[in-house]
């Protein structure tokens, strides 16, 4: 059995998608990941991720911030690391900012670039198959006045990813990531699927909640 590639080899094995695949963007998300990560340096910022990402600005930053979660185990321990930038966003998301805005010390976070590279290597395969089945549909979900919803749906489930709790973070970023997919993609049905993993999560966590209080109020009485 061969030994596993080192990550910068496993970038370089991604094949680029045809340019006849991508009618709607030349470059997509998956591709500037691919180029972030496979660059000369050892460190990477949030900073420089954020210039690479520019224009697609909130929708790429909630997707790129809610990824490490999604695939529990790759870069435990930064949960509540990646859920106050995540809280920031919905918030400006909610309230309709112009631009995203995020703290120095979060845009001067680095990350090393083989760990960055081991985290596309593993994503962008999926990512890729999502960006081919995703495209502009039921656009009245996707609206200015629905991205203020979107806002809030997110602002929850970063406060969900946000709490140290171990693999409970998973399916709260997974909401995240899909409601930044639908913003990026202007695709109204992802955002429905979104919205029903905010709603499964409310439940749970409600339960969960519901479940701690009784048991309180159980140890009291006694």
């Amino acid at each position: 059995m061969t030994d596993r590639p080192p990550p910068a080899a496993e970038i370089r094995d991604i094949p680029a998608v045809p340019e006849e695949q991508e009618p709607r963007r030349s470059r997509r998300l998956s591709d500037i990941l691919v180029e972030v990560a496979g660059s000369g340096r050892q460190t990477v910022s949030v900073s420089e991720v954020l210039r690479a990402v520019g224009e697609r600005s909130f929708g790429a930053l909630l997707v790129l911030f809610a990824m490490p979660n999604v695939l529990a185990g790759v870069l435990p321990g930064l949960s509540v690391v990646l859920g106050v930038p995540l809280m920031l966003l919905s918030l400006q998301l909610l309230v309709a900012a112009d631009r995203p805005w995020l703290p120095a010390r979060v845009l001067r976070f680095e990350l090393r670039r083989t760990d960055l590279a081991r985290l596309v290597a593993r994503t962008v395969p999926y990512l890729r198959r999502l960006e081919r089945a995703l495209r502009p549909r039921l656009l009245l979900l996707t609206g200015p006045w629905a991205e203020r919803l979107a806002g809030a749906g997110c602002l929850v489930l970063s406060f969900m990813v946000f709490l140290p709790i171990p693999f409970a973070n998973l399916l709260p970023a997974a909401g995240v990531m899909l409601f930044g997919l639908a913003m990026l993609e202007r695709d109204g049905l992802v955002a429905l699927a979104a919205a029903t993993v905010l709603g499964i999560c409310l439940l749970l966590f409600g339960g969960v909640v519901l479940g701690v209080l009784a048991a309180s109020a159980h140890v009291l009485r006694s």
